[in-house]
């Protein structure tokens, strides 16, 4: 198959000059329909049939309508009249020479030879061949076929070797169809044109040439695909069809200046085509090394795309738990930004720092009055132990009158530690308690020994001593029960740490006073924060929304991302074998191909170009249907008219 498209490629590389004319527009193989595809469908102005197939047949031809030729010229003009079939009825020639004062004169010639073209027409209704007499006013799927003969041949010499070779004809035909008889147009080696409410169908044919071209290389042929017939098919109804006309001309070619094609440069382009080749193999090359870097990188990139999609996956559940978090946070702030404004609202309201400074100011009366007791109880307690003292010496003084041996049992260990206790008091507990332990003791021991004193005493001594021992007796019960009172609440004020507690409560709420301006001023700027946090949390939660759905349209975009690359990696995969089978066909096709046509440069090649020169060379050279032979520059363009057919 390379090969094959190698020898299509090379042919119309030195056969440009004759192919690509005869494809403009018009290629093999070039269809049009008239159904809802118009691409092929261009406007035209409307006119007459003949006027119209004439412009539309100059049009392909790129030929003037100008019939004035420069002077010493001579211009013949050959209508071929023939019926539907293409069968010739006659000849006419209408000749136009100008001399060279620019006169013209103008000939007409009745001719029975025939033209250097032949041309046959076929039809065929539904697949079956039909004579065109029969065709009229039948509907279905027509096939209408024109093919030609040229039969204008000329024997040459090339490089030593008789050949024969055809006049490069160039026929074109042209017909018009009315639209409400042909639908569905289509044709082969031609093209088709809107004018009006008609279709223009022309066709293009170069007839011969490909047989004359038959160029070799190596004992190969070329397949030049150059047309020789024109076919249209088309539904129809009820079938009529007006003349077709069909435009025959040699001098297509004639403008071409033939010594400029040399094999000099056919050489230079095929050296660059080699150049090329070379070029684009070393290409295929590295385009399959990358390719097979990339196919190799394929499973790094898929192990990336699922860490990608797991982590897109944990970050959304990361941001739904942290939205939560931050509603659970609001929640919080909001109610604490309420309790906060609660708190400074009770706060001014009650008057907190007056009333904590009125606090104070009682707990330090308060505190001072606990010492005023402390130093009161301590200052009675001496006093009371005073008089003790006094009434226990003149208790003492009434024994030692009376009886002094009475004294013995009060003295000892008892007498001293009372007598110490007493005139030394301490307020300490231990002490105290033992003061008054100690007291009550010697009190009743005291009482007792005057009270059996007195009444051990005759009764005509008793009154004597009567109101002395009265008087003792009563100031120990005083005494001792004052101080045991003193003793007592001063003992279990101590004991309960009231005094030492008073004086740290007064301090207390001293530092307390001083600070609650400080705490007002701190619960304010709280305050102020907690509704700063309360705010800052209200505008997260109100992103949780647009955050949850980015998270989720993120782990779908890697979930969808992690899906294709399963795709991709197929992909990638048949993107590198396909460039090891670009590399590999690239390769074989230098190998089969270019180089062959570097090659054969020096061997066929010289045989084809000065073929194409000898066939431009006859086209040239043919400018008479009239055979006239004089100085004249000559043109001869045939004009073939076919009937139509119509009913009868």
């Amino acid at each position: 198959m390379v090969k094959k498209n190698l020898f299509r490629y090379s042919s119309v590389l030195m056969c440009v000059v004759l192919t690509a004319a005869s494809l403009v527009g018009c290629g093999a193989g070039t269809t049009g329909t008239t159904g809802t595809d118009t691409a092929y469908v261009t406007e035209m102005a409307a006119g007459s049939t003949e006027d119209t197939i004439t412009a539309a047949i100059n049009n392909e031809l790129a030929v003037s309508n100008k019939s004035t030729l420069a002077t010493n010229t001579r211009q013949e003009t050959v209508y071929v009249f023939s019926d539907a079939s293409g069968k010739k009825n006659h000849i006419t020639v209408n000749e136009k020479v100008t001399d060279a004062n620019g006169k013209e004169t103008l000939n007409k010639t009745e001719s029975n030879e025939n033209a250097p073209v032949t041309m046959k027409v076929t039809y065929k209704l539904d697949g079956k061949d039909i004579k065109p007499e029969d065709l009229a006013g039948k509907s279905g799927k027509v096939t209408i076929r024109f093919d030609y003969t040229n039969n204008q041949k000329k024997t040459v010499t090339i490089n030593g070797k008789k050949q024969t070779v055809a006049v490069p004809f160039t026929m074109v035909t042209g017909m018009m169809l009315p639209t409400d008889v042909f639908s569905n147009v289509e044709v082969t080696n031609g093209k088709l044109t809107k004018v009006g409410d008609n279709i223009v169908a022309v066709g293009m044919t170069m007839p011969g040439l490909k047989d004359t071209m038959n160029l070799k290389f190596n004992n190969e042929s070329l397949d030049l695909d150059i047309p020789e017939y024109f076919e249209l098919t088309a539904d129809v109804t009820d079938f009529s069809l007006d003349m077709t006309m069909s435009v025959a001309t040699s001098n297509f070619l004639s403008d071409m200046d033939v010594d400029d094609i040399t094999l000099d440069d056919l050489k230079k382009t095929v050296s660059s085509l080699n150049d090329a080749a070379t070029q684009l193999a070393d290409g295929t090359v590295t385009l399959q090394e990358g390719t097979q870097q990339l196919n190799d990188a394929v499973p790094a990139l898929t192990d990336g795309v699922n860490q990608l999609n797991d982590g897109a996956g944990s970050l959304k559940e990361g941001i739904y738990a942290y939205t939560d978090g931050v509603s659970t946070v609001n929640d919080g702030a909001g109610q604490l930004s309420e309790g906060l404004d609660t708190l400074y609202a009770t706060i001014t309201d009650k008057d907190l720092e007056g009333n904590v400074n009125l606090l104070a100011s009682g707990a330090a009366k308060l505190n001072a009055g606990t010492q005023q007791l402390k130093g009161t109880l301590t200052t009675n307690m001496k006093t009371y132990s005073d008089k003790y003292k006094d009434a226990y010496d003149g208790g003492l003084y009434i024994l030692n009158a009376v009886n002094p041996s009475l004294l013995t049992g009060l003295s000892g260990d008892a007498k001293k530690a009372l007598d110490s206790t007493v005139a030394d008091m301490s307020l300490a507990d231990d002490d105290a308690n033992k003061a008054v332990a100690q007291g009550a003791d010697e009190t009743l021991i005291m009482t007792t020994k005057l009270l059996t004193t007195y009444a051990s005493l005759p009764a005509a001594a008793q009154p004597q001593y009567t109101k002395s021992v009265t008087t003792v007796i009563a100031g120990l019960n005083q005494a001792s029960t004052a101080y045991f009172a003193m003793a007592g609440s001063y003992q279990t004020l101590n004991s309960q740490g009231y005094f030492d507690g008073m004086e740290t409560l007064a301090g207390g709420l001293s530092s307390v006073n001083a600070a609650v301006p400080s705490l007002c001023s701190g619960i304010a700027q709280l305050k102020s924060g907690a509704n700063k946090l309360a705010e800052g949390s209200s505008t997260l939660v109100n992103n949780n929304n647009t955050l949850k759905n980015g998270a989720s349209q993120l782990a779908a975009g890697t979930a969808t991302l992690k899906d294709s690359s399963g795709t991709l990696a197929e992909g990638v995969t048949q993107l590198n074998d396909g460039a090891i089978t670009l590399k590999d066909g690239m390769a074989q096709f230098n190998s089969e191909a270019i180089e062959p046509i570097t090659k054969l440069v020096d061997s066929d090649a010289q045989t084809a170009v000065d073929t194409i020169k000898a066939v431009v060379k006859a086209g040239q050279e043919y400018n008479s249907f009239l055979g006239r032979s004089d100085d004249k520059e000559g043109s001869v363009t045939f004009v073939y008219k076919t009937a139509g057919i119509t009913v009868k």
